[in-house]
């Protein structure tokens, strides 16, 4: 079977594409093109999450009205389940409160990077804290 002229050119960009993802100006190319693909991705999950989102309120309102907190159909079932989770309103009240009571357990184990940045320059050290250095690549697309 012989090759028409787009399928010689198709050929050709592939393997001139495959010659140059070994260089930083390939690798950075295929990076942005994978980006876009992402985006575009993470758009139509977007999509489907508003959907699944507006369904899933619909059919809470509809168990609600029908007074029951659970129905099925073919493919599965749901139920309403209720978790009670915290909403500080007053910050200040909330640390006096922990401060006083020793109540350190309250907070998620995570320090503020920004904060910590901070006082690694001006103090130089935080006590049980050891700097780390992330790094991560910054990616522009020049089009």
């Amino acid at each position: 079977m012989a090759l028409t002229g787009a399928s010689k050119d198709k050929v050709k960009v592939t393997a001139a594409k495959a010659k140059m993802l070994g260089t930083i100006g390939g690798m950075t190319d295929a990076l942005v093109a994978l980006r876009e693909e992402k985006r575009e991705l993470q758009a139509q999950i977007d999509e489907v999450e508003a959907k699944y989102k507006a369904l899933e309120e619909q059919l809470i309102e509809k168990l609600d009205a029908e007074g029951t907190d659970k129905g099925a159909g073919k493919a599965g079932s749901v139920s309403i389940s209720s978790t009670v989770v915290a909403n500080v309103d007053d910050w200040d009240a909330f640390y006096a409160y922990i401060k006083k009571n020793n109540y350190f357990h309250l907070l998620q184990r995570r320090p503020a990077d920004a904060a910590c940045r901070e006082l690694f320059e001006q103090k130089g050290s935080i006590p049980g804290v050891t700097p780390f250095s992330k790094r991560r690549l910054n990616l522009r697309s020049t089009a």
